[in-house]
């Protein structure tokens, strides 16, 4: 198991270190630690990889997308688990067919309902896109949470007074907490993660994101300036890195939730 894991974790290290060497130490000692710590790389990356600007996009994408994924998603999956609908169960099916059908298959026909909305190419598109894509595993995972509460919390409310949106927002949101930070990170590591929707749905370099970004920033340095590349890789990392570390937590609370789920 440790060597596993080692196996999982020694690529990240091997880029750290990668990004503190100059070129004639990687070549020359490709694996190990460097001997000489270039810190000119990291500037040197951001002056020659426009960093920032695609920085604000990536973050604006995920952070948007990721709102709008767990308001709507926490919605319906509330209205599934807790009120009394004929289509309930229809909709439910409609929904898991959500999460078999990837991005990729579905590329072309949204593409030219993009264009035909004249939302192709703009943050709009970006985020309805993202949006779309992530309700369906944020409503199945919090329908289970859901179904799991008693509706006593509700009512108690409503005797108190609350209408249904205070109940909502009130209570309920408050209880399912674990899963909603798990379905943060997972769908922000998606959206910013991605980078097929991202090069085929956007053609204007100030609208595209990191992942995107750092491949046209390979592409224009070429495969010699392996430190400067590291440098990028670390750069492009550090923000999910963060994400994860800071609700990791409460993932972990959410995962121990999940276990004990009706």
């Amino acid at each position: 198991l440790g060597f596993l894991g080692l196996s999982f974790v020694y690529p990240l290290i091997w880029v750290g270190m990668m990004s503190f060497k100059s070129i004639d130490d990687i070549y020359a000692n490709p694996f190990g630690f460097p001997k000489e710590i270039v810190w000119e790389n990291y500037p040197n990356a951001l002056k020659s990889f426009d960093f920032l600007k695609y920085l604000g996009n990536s973050l604006f994408y995920s952070l948007v997308s990721v709102c709008l994924i767990l308001l709507f998603g926490s919605m319906l999956a509330y209205f599934l688990a807790r009120m009394e609908c004929r289509f309930s169960k229809l909709i439910m099916n409609y929904v898991v067919i959500g999460i078999v059908i990837p991005i990729s298959v579905t590329i072309i026909p949204l593409y030219m309902m993009m264009d035909r909305m004249h939302i192709r190419n703009t943050r709009l598109g970006m985020v309805f896109v993202y949006s779309s894509f992530g309700i369906a595993g944020t409503v199945i995972m919090l329908y289970a949470f859901l179904r799991s509460l008693p509706k006593e919390l509700e009512e108690a409310a409503m005797i108190d007074g609350c209408s249904i949106y205070r109940a909502f927002f009130s209570i309920i949101i408050p209880c399912i907490k674990p899963a909603l930070f798990t379905r943060f990170v997972i769908e922000f590591m998606g959206v910013w993660n991605d980078y097929y929707a991202a090069y085929i749905l956007t053609s204007s370099n100030k609208l595209r994101t990191l992942q995107v970004g750092i491949r046209a920033f390979f592409v224009n340095i070429g495969t010699s300036q392996w430190g400067l590349i590291g440098a990028a890789m670390v750069l492009t990392s550090l923000p999910v890195l963060i994400i994860y570390f800071v609700f990791s937590e409460q993932i972990e609370n959410a995962l121990t939730a999940g276990a004990v789920l009706k």
